[in-house]
């Protein structure tokens, strides 16, 4: 039947009576009155059709999309969409948000109001938590708030707040999320109150308010934003005056992409802290605390279909150093890069790059460096593959500085290569392809003395040498069949053996074993992968020396990730009279509600632990509880979290 308005109101009960001089209509039994995709169940419903009142008795159960608002009498004017509730719940499903009262009033399509009103996010008629407010305010899609509120585990209340604001959201919406409350050997007693805006579908801001007992009062703030195309950006700052040590402290970080055309790119990762101890003092990242170096990265790139050209700068600071006046800066780097260009039966390559080294003390300057190579690619008798190149290296300096000698400066090497493979592939059943390819491979690099030049990185010290290295490759590759007829493909194997024997010049790699004199042979070296099943992947690589008969290196990585939030992985590093390290983390259940989380790096060279973590999670239908210990070098912390689900953490704790 047509309403007044343009939305037309369908009406089935039992028992339907219409009363002509009212424009009326009384449903009685099983009535179901739909109106706009919102359908209304109840015993009893009287619609007037002039006005769009209504009122409905009995079993109220109103529906949309899932959303529902439960009740034993509605009093509801269809075109204000005002009216009141009695004994009503309302039920938000994609948050599993609910809030209940014995007199609910519907003030606007999405907004409501309850004198002395509960909600919760748990399931049941005697939810785990819920908060009891007086004079709650909900406004669905944004936010709700409440005076006096009072927080109840199970029957038990055991917080009260004059004042609440919590998100009541379908989507996510601006609001206050729970603070974060902690205790640590550097902060004190610390509190972090912080508000979320969803400025838009596209951009959202985190603030935060940081009271620490022994450092003071920060500020922080994280802003996100996407854009289309497929350009995306971070920026996240934090500051704080750090009454400990009577000075500013903080640091800023901005990621960005900005695809500005199809071909240009312009990305940025810059990371600035305002004195080299921050990460020691506020650092909860794993690892960070003890970082040496910290870069940042401004670049512009193009791209042809041949060609490319990169514009840099890069910024860096060391943070063991007393000041950062020697630390080499690149402001700016060009580089040029074509590649691909066929001449006759050769092909044309060029790499070509200008960088501008500065700093305040030592040497500065400009280096050109411009390595145009040839390439001819064949294969014999149609099994073999050959490669042959040749090429020359240029480098122009024009340096500056004490102990520098002036003016432009230039040096060239000549270089050239090949490599003869033979790749043999097999297939199993259809399934499995087995590539294994032995492998020759030949370089020179003229040999020129270039220790008068100057020396800002590797790049100005080009090793002269002639090497024949022999290689031996095998991949072992398995076919999956898809849902939909579609395939996927996994390396199971991937596993390369090594070995060279230098008949002239130096290598670079004896930097690892400074101790080794060198010799002709080179190490036997291992590169290899193996991933049996999803989520489970060991890599091994390392480097043996046949003439001393010792280990030169060795790094080993094993990864195992599981359902949900388990993993295991344990990591290995190994560098001759240089270094050991062991770094571990695991995350399991202990039983279906309790999960535990380990973190451990260890310095066998050092004799101890870098730093060690370690979490319980009890987690339930709509809260959890996090306890977590932590110790590394100068600090110590334990936390207790807990967390609501649906309104957020009360003291959450970094994932490791």
């Amino acid at each position: 039947m047509p309403a007044a308005s343009a939305q037309a109101v369908t009406l089935k009960a039992d028992i339907l009576t219409l009363d002509v001089p009212a424009d009326s209509y009384r449903a009685e039994g099983k009535v179901r009155m739909v109106r706009n995709g919102v359908s209304l169940l109840a015993d009893s419903v009287t619609y007037r059709r002039l006005t769009g009142d209504t009122l409905a008795e009995g079993k109220i159960f109103m529906e949309q999309t899932g959303d529902t608002l439960k009740g034993d009498r509605l009093s509801l004017n269809l075109e204000s969409q005002q009216g009141e509730l009695l004994n009503g719940e309302l039920f938000i499903k994609k948050s599993n948000f609910r809030l209940w009262g014995k007199r609910v009033e519907k003030t606007g399509d999405e907004d409501y109001h309850v004198e002395r009103g509960s909600f919760t996010t748990c399931d049941g008629d005697n939810p785990s938590w819920h908060f009891e407010a007086r004079d709650l305010q909900v406004t669905l899609d944004e936010f709700a708030t409440g005076r006096d509120a009072v927080f109840y585990v199970g029957k038990v209340p055991v917080l009260y707040t004059p004042y609440i604001l919590f998100p009541a959201q379908k989507e996510r919406q601006s609001g206050l999320l729970l603070p974060k409350l902690g205790n640590s050997t550097k902060k004190g007693i610390y509190y972090d109150q912080p508000y979320y805006w969803a400025a838009s579908p596209s951009q959202d801001v985190t603030a935060d308010l940081d009271l620490e007992s022994a450092r003071g009062v920060g500020v922080g703030i994280d802003y996100r934003y996407l854009r289309k195309g497929g350009s995306e950006g971070e920026l996240q700052s934090y500051g704080i005056y750090d009454t400990q040590m009577q000075k500013f402290r903080g640091e800023f970080n901005l990621k960005q992409l900005e695809l500005l055309t199809p071909a240009t790119t312009l990305s940025s990762d810059i990371h600035l802290i305002a004195d080299r101890s921050y990460f020691r003092d506020f650092s909860e990242n794993s690892g960070e605390y003890n970082r040496q170096l910290l870069g940042s990265n401004l670049a512009i790139d193009h791209r042809w279909e041949r060609y490319a050209l990169t514009g840099q700068l890069n910024y860096v600071e060391d943070l063991v150093a007393a000041d950062n006046d020697a630390t080499l800066q690149r402001l700016p780097a060009l580089n040029f890069v074509a590649a691909g260009t066929k001449i006759g039966p050769l092909f044309y390559s060029m790499d070509a790059g200008l960088m501008n080294f500065n700093r305040i003390q030592g040497a500065t300057g400009e280096r050109l460096d411009l390595h145009p190579r040839l390439s001819l690619y064949q294969k014999p008798a149609g099994i073999f593959d050959f490669s042959l190149y040749g090429g020359y290296e240029q480098r122009l300096y024009n340096a500056y500085g004490a102990q520098v000698p002036g003016g432009v400066r230039s040096i060239g090497n000549l270089d050239a290569g090949s490599t003869l493979a033979l790749p043999l592939e097999r297939i199993y059943d259809g399934r499995v392809r087995h590539l294994l390819t032995p492998a020759l491979e030949y370089g020179y690099v003229q040999t020129k003395r270039d220790d008068d030049l100057p020396f800002f990185d590797f790049g100005d010290r080009v090793l002269g040498q002639e090497v024949l290295k022999w290689s031996l490759a095998s991949t072992v590759t398995r076919k999956y069949q898809l849902e939909g007829g579609t395939s996927d493909y996994r390396d199971l194997l991937y596993l390369k053996l090594s070995q060279g024997y230098q008949f002239s010049g130096e290598r670079r790699d004896l930097l690892l074993t400074p101790e080794d004199p060198g010799h002709h042979l080179t190490d036997l070296m291992l590169e290899s992968k193996l991933t049996p099943a999803k989520g489970v992947a060991l890599a091994l690589d390392g480097r043996y020396n046949p003439i001393d008969n010792n280990l030169t290196t060795a790094n080993l990585a094993m990864e195992y990730k599981g359902e949900g939030t388990n993993l295991a992985s344990l990591g290995y590093r190994y560098s001759r009279s240089a270094l050991e390290y062991l770094e571990g983390h695991f995350a399991f259940p202990v039983t279906s509600q309790l999960t535990a989380n380990v973190l451990a790096r260890y310095s066998f060279d050092k004799g101890g632990f870098l730093e060690s973590r370690y979490s319980l999670e009890y987690k339930r239908q709509c809260w959890s509880i996090i306890t977590s210990y932590s110790d590394r070098p100068g600090n110590r912390s334990f936390t207790v979290n807990f967390a609501l689900a649906g309104i957020g953490p009360l003291v959450p704790v970094r994932a490791f």
